[in-house]
C-alpha cells in the first residue's frame, strides 16, 4: 500500500477540519450523503495552493463553501478566516 504525499494529506486534514466546524456553526438540513461529496471539493480547491500562501487557501475553501451553499438555498454558514498549514487548524470568522 502506498502512502499519501503529505500535500495529499494535509490538504485532506484541512477539509475535513473546514466542513466540521462549518457544520457545527452553519443553518443547514442534514444530508449526511453529501460530506463526502463536499470535503472532496473542498480538497480539489486546497490542493493546488498547498505550499502556497495561507490566504490563497482561505480564498479557495471559501470559494468552495460559496459554491455550496448557491447550489443549496437552505445552506448558509460561516466562512474560515485563518489556516495553519502546519497542522491543519483553522479558525471560522
Amino acid at each position: 500500500m502506498s502512502e499519501t504525499p503529505d500535500p495529499d494529506r494535509a490538504a485532506r486534514a484541512i477539509a475535513e477540519n473546514v466542513y466540521a466546524a462549518y457544520c457545527r456553526q452553519a443553518t443547514m438540513p442534514a444530508h449526511p450523503l453529501e460530506e463526502q461529496t463536499i470535503v472532496t471539493r473542498l480538497v480539489e480547491a486546497i490542493h493546488p495552493q498547498m505550499g502556497g500562501s495561507p490566504g490563497a487557501i482561505v480564498e479557495a475553501v471559501n470559494a468552495a463553501l460559496s459554491a455550496w451553499e448557491q447550489r443549496d438555498p437552505d445552506i448558509r454558514g460561516p466562512r474560515v478566516a485563518t489556516i495553519d498549514q502546519s497542522d491543519g487548524a483553522i479558525t471560522l470568522g
